[in-house]
């Protein structure tokens, strides 16, 4: 789509700040003509939008979803909506249309509990942690090519999200993603004051001096909107990445961070993603779904009426897992609990 070429060609470094162990470098784009919608918190503060199982039994990758409403809601990929038979994120950001019921695609970060908490789900202000959200994206993207359908590797997610608990020390009952924000919620908050919104409609997220993604929006005040949430799925993983030789210290970063050019570096992502082949795919609300994915990056794009919406890109990292014996062994006892 030309207009994402155009959009990407836009983009202006503006400020890089680091804490700790993280760095953002705020970019800029061309603003796009003003798409009215609602977010998904402003839907359910006016009772607006109503989510469910899709039946009595309920079906692990799809939910239902109403909007009463005379606005589309943006549903923002990797947003975690919790309660009903298990907690969920959105398999990718949905628009879904004004007055319409319909099944969007979701996988599932709360292994242990298949029994209702609640007739509907609530939003719980997370959106995934970044490496949940990497690889949720990166098989949906393989699922759009093989069969059209915004199923994830669930497998994947679970493992995910087993190693979230892990490595940050907490113990949920039911392996919940949630349950680890929770427990993180005052250190998340000191990553959140240190990196204030400011006049952008994007930002590049570092950590450890590697980058791991870029989010924007189709306008400085739809992105401030998601700026803590974005921040928030960038610092958990922030957190549980910290070197360990450096955790006393106050400023976490390499030592070699004077030799970390994170603005040349942001703008050969940028470049690189210009490159990549676009691939157009019917999105389950209004617009395209326009798919991203290299050797090096997985992302996408919502567009719609020549206005983008949303982009999310993801370095893909070949990581070693941090899993010893012991951890390997959790994760296979706690595969016999899934429930797919």
């Amino acid at each position: 789509m030309s207009i994402i070429k155009e959009y990407l060609k836009s983009i202006e470094i503006g400020e890089v700040n680091t804490y700790k162990n993280m760095t953002t470098v705020e970019i800029k784009g061309m603003n796009f003509p003003e798409i009215k919608y609602i977010t998904l918190n402003e839907a359910m503060n006016k009772d607006l939008v109503e989510i469910t199982e899709v039946n009595e039994s309920g079906s692990v990758p799809t939910l239902n979803v109403l909007n009463k409403g005379d606005l589309p809601i943006l549903l923002f990929d990797g947003e975690e909506l919790k309660g009903a038979k298990q907690n969920r994120v959105l398999n990718t950001t949905v628009l879904i249309p004004e007055h319409t019921e319909q099944e969007i695609p979701v996988s599932c970060v709360e292994q242990g509990r298949w029994d209702y908490a609640s007739p509907q789900f609530q939003e719980s202000g997370t959106v995934a942690s970044s490496k949940v959200r990497m690889a949720k994206n990166v098989s949906v993207s393989a699922s759009l090519k093989e069969n059209n359908s915004y199923r994830s590797n669930q497998g994947e997610v679970w493992d995910k999200v087993e190693e979230l608990c892990f490595c940050s020390d907490v113990q949920s009952p039911t392996s919940a993603m949630n349950d680890v924000f929770e427990a993180k919620s005052d250190d998340i908050s000191d990553y959140i004051k240190e990196f204030p919104f400011s006049n952008q409609n994007g930002i590049l997220i570092f950590i450890n001096n590697e980058l791991k993604g870029m989010e924007f929006l189709s306008t400085e005040a739809n992105y401030e909107k998601y700026h803590e949430k974005i921040i928030k799925s960038y610092s958990i993983d922030a957190l549980i990445d910290i070197p360990k030789e450096n955790v006393q210290e106050n400023n976490i970063q390499k030592k070699n961070i004077q030799d970390i050019d994170f603005v040349k570096e942001s703008k050969e992502f940028i470049d690189e993603i210009a490159t990549i082949k676009i691939v157009e795919k019917p999105s389950v609300g209004y617009g395209y779904d326009c798919r991203f994915v290299n050797e090096n990056i997985a992302g996408a794009i919502l567009v719609h009426e020549n206005s983008i919406i949303h982009g999310a890109f993801f370095k893909k990292i070949n990581e070693e897992s941090d899993f010893d014996e012991e951890v390997v062994s959790s994760s296979q006892r706690a595969r016999n609990y899934r429930i797919y």
